[in-house]
């Protein structure tokens, strides 16, 4: 028979006193804004490639 333990309860992730959550959904935010920019420059590139000439 196996001994089942309780599950540990950890406290919320916080820097400083402040939780970071909202902190990193804004910077995911951010990394995806510009992640989405970059695809697009380099969309506009190609298409500006494809109908050069």
């Amino acid at each position: 028979m196996a001994v089942q333990h309780p599950r540990p309860h950890y406290a919320p992730t916080t820097d400083g006193g402040k939780r970071t959550d909202h902190r990193v959904a804004i910077r995911v935010g951010i990394y995806l804004a510009a992640a989405h920019g970059f695809a697009g420059f380099l969309y506009l590139l190609f298409w500006l490639g494809a109908h050069r000439g």
